[in-house]
């Protein structure tokens, strides 16, 4: 019985002194959608290329944070350069949150949109092409 406490002794001693910071920024995205719009806080269509006539593309994503309140970063890449960055509020474990990028005809060809948490670390990216519409 004393070879047990001592051993649950040591063990509590371990995780109260141990620097578990790396948990209060892990953030997963557990559903996602590239949509032309959000109705009811959910995207109302799952896409991966866009007709050039499109006003408007949203990134729609479901999160889970270990430690809200936090908040992560959309950022939008058109053929490699950085067009948008927006910074979304977490405020509960399990939250969804979305960011548009309001588009032009001219910027067709390859596109990507990146997810990063509140140190700027990449935890999702997904990449969608716009199309010239006939």
């Amino acid at each position: 019985m004393k070879i047990m406490f001592r051993f649950i002794t040591i063990l509590l001693f371990i995780f109260s002194s141990t620097d578990i910071s790396f948990a209060k920024e892990k953030i997963f995205i557990i559903d996602y959608a590239l949509t032309t719009g959000i109705k009811n806080r959910d995207p109302i269509n799952r896409l991966d290329s866009f007709p050039n006539t499109v006003k408007r593309i949203y990134l729609w994503t479901k999160v889970k944070a270990l430690n809200p309140p936090t908040y992560i970063y959309h950022v939008w890449y058109y053929k490699g350069r950085e067009m948008a960055r927006i910074r979304l509020y977490i405020k509960y474990p399990i939250f969804r949150t979305w960011s548009f990028k309001t588009m032009i005809p001219q910027w067709t060809g390859k596109w990507k949109v990146v997810v990063e948490d509140s140190e700027g670390n990449p935890i999702f990216e997904k990449s969608f092409k716009v199309y010239k519409a006939k």
